[in-house]
Formats: C-alpha cells, sequence, structure tokens
C-alpha cells in the first residue's frame, strides 16, 4: 500500500476529492483506494489539476453518511497483490 492523499471534499457527484501526495510516479486511475484499516473506500476514476499538485476523484463505493467521516483522512493506492485483503462495507 502507499499513499494516495488526503480528501479535501465530498462533491455532490459522491467523489472525494483527494490531494494526491508527490511525487506521483505513475497513472493511478481505475485503482481501487482504502483507508488505513484496508476498508475498500473507492476507485480512482480521473486525475485533475496542476502537473505539480495533481488531484484525484475518487468515486465512492460506501454509504455517502459514512464517506464523510473520511474528510480531513489519508487514503492508500492498493497494490494488485494486496487485493485480496481487502475489507468490503457489509450491504444495508
Amino acid at each position: 500500500m502507499r499513499v494516495l492523499g488526503e480528501v479535501v471534499k465530498l462533491t455532490r457527484s459522491r467523489n472525494f476529492l483527494v490531494k494526491m501526495k508527490p511525487p506521483v510516479k505513475e497513472d493511478p486511475k481505475d485503482r481501487r483506494v482504502v483507508s488505513e484499516d484496508l476498508l475498500l473506500v473507492g476507485v480512482v476514476s480521473d486525475v485533475i489539476g496542476p502537473v505539480h499538485e495533481p488531484y484525484a476523484l475518487v468515486k465512492i463505493v460506501i454509504p455517502l453518511d459514512k464517506a464523510k467521516e473520511f474528510v480531513g483522512k489519508r487514503l492508500y493506492l492498493v497494490e494488485r497483490r494486496e487485493e485480496s485483503r481487502l475489507i468490503t462495507y457489509p450491504d444495508t
């Protein structure tokens, strides 16, 4: 796992806006994103902003009321070899 960045805000279109931690060495698009406790929270849908200060848009896959708790928290990119260890949110 490696740090993606910190959640700046929750957008109206059910995305996290994440200020990415530089340096960005590869395109994180379509990669899974987890919290510190390996809870799957979303998937990177796009990277926006200037090259020296990029932001990631992460499509949220958890309930919206739980997503609000992640504003200001750090999120992580999942390496492909670690995907089997993910915890998904139970269906409600």
